[in-house]
């Protein structure tokens, strides 16, 4: 009978150990932790939750525009690159106004405008600052780059990045000046 009780008595600790190394037990003191954060992330759906109050006071410091004046930047390009400027403040102004329409009208084609259409969206607000660089490029004729600078807010969550979008823009073979990319 003591060995059947010593087996059951082993049996139990066996099990024990599995289920208390397979969980996520803690040692004692830490367990509200860890719980509350596992619960947390598995549990709660934060899609409809309001921003902090910290990202709160982002939010309504935060003003969507176009603080910059696009047409500063003539000296930096030739005569003949400067009607780049004007595909370029319309694209960043329909960005910050959020007008669908107007940011697909700059690109070269639809299936690109398409493509970079994850720029663009209802809680994306835009604040562009400023111009990094302009950069003849060296390798394809008459493309020029523009990195503009700026921050984005995300409604949805309330978070505020900093933004560096390198626009490529390019004449095509009609003299017309067209957005092939930006990155």
């Amino acid at each position: 009978m003591s060995n059947h009780i010593a087996r059951s008595a082993l049996s139990l600790s066996m099990v024990m150990f599995m289920l208390l190394s397979c969980s996520n037990a803690v040692p004692t003191g830490e367990s509200n932790k860890v719980t509350s954060t596992t619960s947390h992330n598995n549990s709660k759906d934060n899609s409809n939750e309001k921003p902090s109050k910290t990202e709160q006071s982002k939010e309504n410091r935060f003003k969507a525009e176009l603080a910059f004046d696009v047409s500063s930047l003539e000296n930096q390009l030739s005569e003949d690159q400067r009607p780049l400027l004007t595909v370029l403040e319309k694209n960043l102004k329909a960005l910050v106004e959020h007008n669908h329409d107007e940011f697909q009208v700059g690109f070269v084609n639809k299936k690109l405008a398409d493509a970079l259409d994850f720029y663009y969206g209802e809680n994306l607000q835009y604040k562009f600052t400023g111009v990094e660089s302009v950069e003849s490029n060296s390798t394809i004729k008459n493309q020029v780059h523009i990195t503009v600078i700026g921050e984005c807010l995300d409604n949805k969550t309330g978070k505020l990045d900093s933004v560096k979008m390198m626009y490529a823009i390019r004449q095509n073979e009609k003299g017309t000046w067209d957005i092939y990319t930006i990155d």
